[in-house]
Parts: structure tokens; C-alpha cells; sequence
């Protein structure tokens, strides 16, 4: 049996458990923020609590007066500062993200993702695998309770090592190349991070599905293209419908609009697909084809007729597919249509919506889950302590299983030799 493509794509892990329908995706977060948001509240009153206790203590520890202080006041002893819990503190429930503000919060940890991978100058493969990894770990999981900046860096480790191998060096090798991070950084969420990606770690990008796009149709404005038109069109005939869609009348002309056209996509691609739910929602094939589409709309509809006709039934079901996933990249504010336009230079101020989402994040943060080395050593020293107990459980078994051998032989006597 031959498969094709779609065949081998339907068998990925991608398909199978990162493939969703807009409602699946919505009812998915949804049931993600509810918990989260339940966690955080249940953490926080716990943290307020225990601040509660230990403010006697800090009171009976304070001076007595505040004559020692600058102004006599008891002003920089931290006598007027509210003790989450105590006293000062309003207390109540807190003021959780929303769904719609989780997803706000998501969508800029991968911008500033985008330009850590910038910042290490790596490959746009390497950068869109490590934000689909997050993408991925945050349908999962709250940013109320891991730190996309954390998380990010972790992501950026695991997605040089699926890469590039033994290339992406170690944990401590990474770690060097950013500021402020040690190798416990890098490592304490890697387990938590790869338990959300559910062991999948393959991702399959539309960036090798439009490099064959642009070939294919450099080989039919040059009349060299060797695959055969449905309808029975001869090269010739496609390379002056090539050169139509593009209104150039050939030579260099063509080649250096064909290769403006490749780079406006790949520019999509490497942005718009990565910072939208494009992954989640379409195939590679679908998105490198609207990605196409935005950059080239006459071109890419030509080129569909070539693998389609336009007298088939699936043909307008494909071009509406096309068209909402055109519109989904589109949607983002990084989409220009002008390819010349500053790649990066929408991303230097965040919507009004957006720094309210981020503030408000950092009044509803889990305690319990914010310092991941210190979480990370935790599960460590209970791993080896489980150990220990298991271990001395065992002992304790065999001690009770030969005293109680032992209290028999006394009472029945020993066990009587088997003859033969």
C-alpha cells in the first residue's frame, strides 16, 4: 500500500493529539483557566494564612518605636506595610484571569519568545518549534501558574535538541548564552514542560511545503515544470498563465517577484502562523497555502488549478478552507501587506488589552509553583525520601515476617524436613 502525504500526516502525533476544532480548542481552554484559576485561589488564601501567623512574630522581632527610623514615624520598617492576611490586607477572592486573558498573556510570552530566538540567532524552524512547544504546554496549563519567561527558556533547550541533536549542546552550554540563567533554570521545568507535551515532541512545519510551492512554480515560469496539468495544459501553456498571475512578462522580472512572493510568505509564516492558533487548526499544506495566498492571491489561486481543477467538487471546499485560515494569519497584527514593512516593529508596544492582561497577571499568581528550582529539588528529596521509607518498610517486613516464624517454631515446632 502507497500512502501520500495526508496519509502520513493523519499518523503523526500532531494530528492525532494537536489537531482541534475551534469549539474542542475553546471547551479545552476553558476547563484549563476554571482550574487554574481554583488552584490560585486556594494557594493564595493559604499563602495569606501563613503570612497571617508569622505577622505576630514580626511585630514582637520589630522595635518597639519608630525613633530610630528617619522620620520617627515607624515609616521604612515596614510597621504600615498591609500583611497579605492580616490586618491591612482586604483579603477576598482574587482577581483571576479570564480565558480570553490567558490566551492575551500566552500569545505574548511567544512574541518575547520570537525575539529570544532573535537573540540566539537561531534557525526559524528551531524558534517555531520551541514556541509550538509552549503553545502546546499552555493549553495545558495556566500562565497564572508558570511564568512564560521560565518556560520559554526550557522550550527553547528542548527544541535545539529535537533540531539539532547532540548539536544543541548541554543544559549548561545553553544556559551561558543567556543572561542571568544557570543550568537548574533550564532544567527544573524540562520534566513538567515534556509531561504537558504528552512524550510528542515531533512538529511539522509548513516552511518545507512552501520552499516545493516556490520550486515548482520557478520551474513552470521557466517552462520546465515537469508535472502534468489535470486538465491537460502544456508547459507552455502553464508558464504563460504563471507569468499572467504574476503581470511580468518573464526574465528576471519574474524570478525577482516569484522570490518576493516566496519571502513575504515565509515572513507569515515564520510569525502569523507561529503566534496564532494555525497549528491547532489546520494542516502545514493549509497554512503554507494561505500563507501564499495573502502574499500572492492570483498566483496561488492559478497554482491550486493546476493540483486541483476548478470543475472538482472539493475545489470550492478547499479555497474556503484556505480563505479562513488566510484570514486567521491575517488577523494578527504582525500580517502587513507591504513585505518591505519592519518584521519586528509591531511588536514593540502591546495592545491596551494586552498590558491590562499582563498586569493583572501579577496580582494572580500560584505561590505554590513560582520558584521552579526550589519546586524542582523538592520533588528530588522526596523521590530519594519515598525511596528511604520504601526501603525501610521492606526491612521492617522481613523483621516482622522471621519474629513471627520464629514465636511459631517455639510454639508448633520446626517445620518437618520433606523426605526425597
Amino acid at each position: 500500500m502507497r500512502l501520500n502525504e495526508d496519509d502520513l500526516y493523519r499518523q503523526s502525533t500532531q494530528y492525532k493529539h494537536w489537531s482541534f476544532t475551534p469549539s474542542d480548542l475553546t471547551r479545552l481552554r476553558e476547563k484549563t483557566n476554571a482550574h487554574a484559576a481554583a488552584q490560585v485561589q486556594l494557594h493564595i488564601a493559604q499563602d495569606r494564612a501563613e503570612r497571617a501567623k508569622l505577622a505576630p512574630l514580626d511585630v514582637a522581632s520589630a522595635p518597639d518605636s519608630g525613633a530610630n527610623t528617619p522620620n520617627g514615624n515607624g515609616a521604612g520598617t515596614g510597621a504600615n506595610t498591609p500583611v497579605p492576611g492580616g490586618a491591612g490586607d482586604k483579603g477576598g477572592e482574587v482577581d483571576c484571569l479570564t480565558m480570553d486573558e490567558e490566551k492575551m498573556v500566552v500569545d505574548k510570552f511567544c512574541e518575547t519568545a520570537m525575539k529570544l530566538g532573535d537573540f540566539l540567532k537561531l534557525q526559524p524552524d528551531v524558534t517555531a518549534t520551541a514556541i509550538q512547544f509552549m503553545r502546546r504546554f499552555y493549553l495545558y496549563n495556566s500562565p497564572m501558574t508558570y511564568d512564560g519567561t521560565k518556560i520559554s527558556k526550557t522550550a527553547f533547550f528542548l527544541a535545539l535538541k529535537l533540531e539539532l541533536g547532540t548539536r544543541a549542546g548541554s543544559a549548561s552550554d545553553f544556559a551561558s548564552r543567556l543572561p542571568k540563567t544557570t543550568r537548574d533554570d533550564i532544567v527544573a521545568p524540562e520534566y513538567t514542560i515534556v509531561q504537558a507535551l504528552r512524550f510528542n515532541f515531533e512538529v511539522r512545519h509548513p516552511f518545507r511545503g512552501l520552499k516545493g510551492v516556490h520550486l515548482e512554480l520557478e520551474d513552470m515560469i521557466h517552462a520546465n515544470y515537469a508535472g502534468v496539468a489535470r486538465d491537460g495544459r502544456s508547459s507552455a501553456d502553464l508558464r504563460a498563465e504563471a507569468l499572467a498571475a504574476l503581470q511580468v512578462t518573464g526574465g528576471d522580472e519574474a524570478e525577482g517577484k516569484l522570490g518576493n512572493i516566496y519571502a513575504h510568505a515565509k515572513d507569515i509564516l515564520a510569525m502569523a502562523a507561529q503566534l496564532t492558533d494555525a497549528y491547532f487548526l489546520y494542516t502545514p499544506a493549509q497554512i503554507l497555502l494561505a500563507a501564499h495566498l495573502l502574499a500572492a492571491p492570483a498566483l496561488t489561486t492559478f497554482y491550486l488549478g493546476t493540483k486541483i481543477p476548478s470543475s472538482s467538487p472539493a475545489a470550492p471546499k478547499i479555497l474556503s478552507t484556505l480563505q479562513s485560515c488566510a484570514d486567521l494569519l491575517s488577523s494578527h497584527r504582525s500580517y502587513t501587506k507591504n513585505p518591505a514593512a519592519n518584521k519586528h516593529g509591531w511588536a514593540d508596544t502591546d495592545p491596551p488589552e494586552t498590558k491590562r492582561a499582563m498586569k493583572k497577571l501579577r496580582a494572580c499568581k500560584d505561590p505554590t509553583t513560582q520558584d521552579l528550582v526550589a519546586l524542582n529539588a523538592g520533588k528530588k528529596r522526596d523521590v530519594v525520601r519515598d525511596g528511604e521509607l520504601e526501603e525501610g518498610k521492606a526491612k521492617r517486613r522481613k523483621l516482622n515476617r522471621e519474629m513471627a516464624e520464629k514465636e511459631s517454631d517455639s510454639f508448633w515446632g520446626p517445620e518437618l524436613k520433606k523426605e526425597g
